[in-house]
């Protein structure tokens, strides 16, 4: 199972980003990815655009189950519901269960601190202004917190 991380880091109608952050079952990266989003309507919506964007990204690389975990309970919530979505978000939350429909996949909310790389990633997209996309690394900033992550896994 591949678990992708996503955070989206919003200050103001133009000044957000978003990140994916994509590893295996040992926590070795398989990919991570930022982009600045030059128009957002607040912190909510660049959650839920990051999340489209990072499954996106995660269907093309894996075929294995995914496990996205985001750090909004709003966001989580949205997606997981069953009932019809009237919000100004209701075309990302369709979007985003249309990619999730055809595979395993399991939306799950983690806290802030667990989410320190995806933080660290948005941030970066956001101040920089800039997309990028990294194939098995990311910024030597992310790769130290992945690395710390990594020391806490147990194979049995």
């Amino acid at each position: 199972m591949d678990e992708i991380e996503h955070n989206g880091a919003f200050v103001s109608l133009d000044a957000a980003g978003a990140d994916m952050l994509m590893r295996d079952h040992l926590g070795a990266i398989n990919f991570s990815a930022c982009r600045a989003l030059f128009t957002c309507r607040d912190a909510l919506e660049a959650e839920l655009c990051t999340c489209m964007e990072g499954l996106s990204l995660a269907i093309q690389r894996t075929d294995l189950p995914i496990v996205v975990e985001l750090d909004s309970l709003e966001a989580v919530s949205l997606i997981s519901g069953a009932e019809l979505d009237r919000s100004v978000y209701a075309s990302i939350v369709k979007e985003i269960k249309l990619l999730m429909s055809p595979r395993q996949t399991c939306i799950t909310h983690v806290s802030i601190s667990q989410n320190k790389a995806s933080d660290m990633l948005a941030s970066f997209a956001r101040t920089h202004g800039r997309t990028m996309t990294w194939l098995g690394a990311g910024p030597s900033e992310v790769l130290e917190i992945t690395s710390d992550d990594c020391k806490d896994i147990v194979i049995e």
